[in-house]
């Protein structure tokens, strides 16, 4: 069964690793990310990221999220 996540739990301690990966953006669209990040609602969160940044860069981001 796969793991489920509550939004607060996303983030927590790895708020200084996602800040660090969003660094070379301006920061509009990083406060965007973070507050996608901190309301986290699956797949509908997942599409708003990939609007914003690219697909490459949204898997690498949730990669570094699982571990």
């Amino acid at each position: 069964m796969g793991e489920v996540f509550r939004p607060k739990d996303l983030l927590k301690g790895r708020r200084k690793l996602i800040e660090e990966a969003l660094r070379d953006l301006s920061p509009g669209v990083r406060n965007s990310v973070i507050d996608i990040l901190d309301s986290w609602r699956g797949e509908e969160s997942k599409d708003s990221l990939i609007k914003i940044l690219d697909k490459r860069r949204v898997e690498d981001i949730l990669k570094s999220l699982e571990a």
